[in-house]
């Protein structure tokens, strides 16, 4: 698995939104922006939480509530977005959870035959060589696309681009981190280095 071009949207923003519930200050929401990029800057440069410490905690303390509290919806607008390299077997798993979306992604029925091309990037290192020469018989044979995808193995490795947040990176986590797929540990263990994902996303209680 490979994973590129990380973005992470919207997480100071996010932060000050956990206050909204309890807040009455009108300076709050006038003061907004500024204390939004302050917030991304520190994160960022891992300086200390002053003057926002308690943006911080507060938003620290909801993430670590019970899973399905409803406390943690801030979480929903720290947004991320990725390009991830991973096999069909992966990918079929990914696409069951709702807020986890593919932006564009290679195309199997379009690329196969280039991807063929050039097997050792095209498929994961388990995939047998046997199964590869099969598909590249068929293609020698003449098969058309439809017979050359309904015939490829499921290891290979295709490239997109998804967008997903915080809160659902939460419940992969949980659900995934000790998964039989090792792509599933390996994405496991990029989620870990996301900005605060230790206090927001990987905590145990």
């Amino acid at each position: 698995m490979k994973i590129v071009a990380c973005r992470v949207y919207e997480l100071g923003s996010s932060i000050l939104a956990s206050g909204f519930p309890m807040t009455t200050d009108p300076a709050y929401i006038a003061e907004w922006e500024c204390s939004a990029e302050a917030i991304d800057v520190i994160i960022r440069l891992g300086i200390g939480m002053y003057p926002y410490e308690s943006h911080f905690k507060r938003a620290i303390k909801l993430a670590q509530n019970a899973d399905g509290s409803g406390h943690k919806n801030f979480m929903l607008g720290i947004r991320v977005a990725a390009n991830v390299t991973a096999t069909n077997a992966w990918w079929m798993q990914f696409e069951r959870y709702h807020f986890a979306d593919i932006v564009s992604s290679q195309s199997k029925m379009h690329r196969l035959r280039k991807l063929l091309d050039n097997e050792s990037d095209a498929f994961h290192t388990k995939v047998s060589l046997a199964e590869v020469a099969r598909l590249k018989e068929l293609m020698a044979s003449g098969a058309d696309d439809e017979t050359l995808v309904y015939n490829c193995p499921i290891g290979l490795e295709l490239t997109a681009r998804i967008t997903t947040n915080y809160l659902q990176l939460r419940t992969i986590y949980k659900q995934r981190r000790n998964h039989k797929l090792a792509e599933w540990r390996e994405f496991c263990a990029w989620i870990e280095t996301l900005p605060l994902a230790d206090k927001l996303i990987t905590y145990d209680k």
